[in-house]
């Protein structure tokens, strides 16, 4: 990927602004604090890369809950006394009207059931690393990078998106409210809290970032807790329910029935997270496979019991 078909939206932590191209100041915008971020060295950043490894977080599962992920790795770093930065990166589909682009690749584990992997946005935790007499950002994002962290721009490349715009923020901001209708059509409301941050409206005609923390809604309902739940039991569910029989000629309808539930994050999270239904997971689809349902329905509940444990450890106090 080449410098041209990113657009920036980073900070200049002297004027704290948000630069386009380094060219342009849009707004104050508090998402990034300057130097609220540790400056590590490499070797306590690769340290730092092997306990987030061995500390049972669903990496493999790559269909959803970046930002749960993301999320949990900030709270265990600040555990052990370290402060991280995310970068979020978006495809167009999120910020144009005019586009349906997303970002895309194939799906490794042949899970999904179109054999991709599609998201419209995807963030990771980054670090400052001291390399020499440079500070270098530095990703951790085992789901694509399993040996180490690597340099922003490495895994900016690694999601192969034309006009991918990324932006990096406080590790705070755990999630972000986007519109389906263009900016033009959205009626301001001076009783309610403006988008922290704005993209440029020759840029962007939709709203998508209007940052929140972990807090309220999300906290209450534990939706961190439940993220790193649905993608430990899908990934369950893949490795003893669908890769043995994944190559058997013989069972291929009952491949295609399950990569429908698990390829397909939210059929997945319909039925195990919400107890629900919807056009696909019809009651003649819930019916047919009650048993492994059931089944796994009881070892998602336990993953999220685990997880609410594991998480209540690193709230702060």
């Amino acid at each position: 990927m080449t410098v041209n078909s990113l657009h920036k939206f980073v900070v200049n932590s002297n004027k704290h602004h948000i630069k386009i191209s380094n060219t342009n100041t849009i707004k104050k915008h508090p998402l990034l604090t300057p130097r609220k971020a540790s400056v590590i060295d490499l070797n306590t950043a690769n340290d730092l890369f092997a306990e987030i490894m061995q500390s049972g977080i669903p990496f493999g599962y790559q269909q959803a809950n970046c930002h749960n992920i993301s999320h949990y790795i900030s709270m265990l770093l600040a555990s052990k006394g370290y402060q991280c930065a995310k970068i979020w990166a978006f495809a167009p589909v999120v910020y144009s009207t005019s586009s349906s682009k997303l970002i895309s690749f194939a799906d490794k584990k042949n899970i999904s059931p179109n054999g991709k992997i599609d998201w419209g946005y995807h963030v990771a935790p980054i670090l400052q690393v001291r390399i020499g007499n440079k500070v270098r950002k530095m990703v951790i994002d085992p789901g694509l990078f399993p040996k180490s962290p690597v340099r922003y721009r490495t895994w900016l490349a690694k999601l192969k998106t034309r006009k991918l715009i990324y932006l990096i923020v406080d590790s705070v901001w755990y999630l972000f409210n986007s519109s389906v209708i263009p900016n033009s059509q959205l009626q301001p409301d001076l009783n309610t809290v403006q988008p922290n941050v704005k993209l440029p409206d020759w840029f962007s005609d939709k709203l998508i970032t209007d940052f929140f923390k972990y807090e309220e809604d999300s906290l209450e309902q534990h939706w961190i807790e439940k993220g790193l739940a649905v993608n430990e039991t899908a990934m369950a569910f893949y490795d003893t329910e669908i890769k043995p029989i994944l190559q058997s000629k013989q069972q291929q309808d009952l491949v295609a029935d399950y990569k429908m539930l698990v390829g397909n994050v939210f059929n997945f999270e319909t039925i195990f997270r919400d107890g629900n239904w919807n056009y696909e997971m019809d009651n003649n689809f819930q019916f047919r496979h009650q048993i492994i349902i059931a089944k796994y329905r009881q070892i998602y509940f336990g993953n999220l019991s685990k997880w609410q444990c594991k998480l209540a450890l690193l709230m702060p106090l």
